[in-house]
């Protein structure tokens, strides 16, 4: 497959499908890709979240991605203890 003359969001879509038909070759081949035009997709009982960047790194996401997690849980501790005093 010719990954360079496909629109991102088709990318995007057939990725998703050979996810589906377990076709782990082509998925990891089009992330790669994709991460190279730094559009990164990542797989979460969700589904599929994709983030699109001007510049940086999957790494660099992931450090933000644990940030906001740690975030969220700290507002969590923190709402759990208003509602117990």
């Amino acid at each position: 497959m010719d990954l360079q003359n496909k629109y991102i969001d088709e990318l995007i879509d057939i990725r998703k499908e050979s996810r589906q038909n377990k076709d782990w070759v082509l998925s990891d081949r089009i992330r790669n890709y994709l991460d190279s035009k730094h559009v990164f997709i990542f797989d979460t009982k969700n589904g599929q979240e994709v983030y699109h960047r001007i510049k940086g790194t999957r790494e660099e996401i992931i450090i933000e991605m644990q940030k906001d997690r740690d975030a969220e849980k700290r507002f969590d501790s923190w709402l759990f203890s208003t509602r117990a005093s």
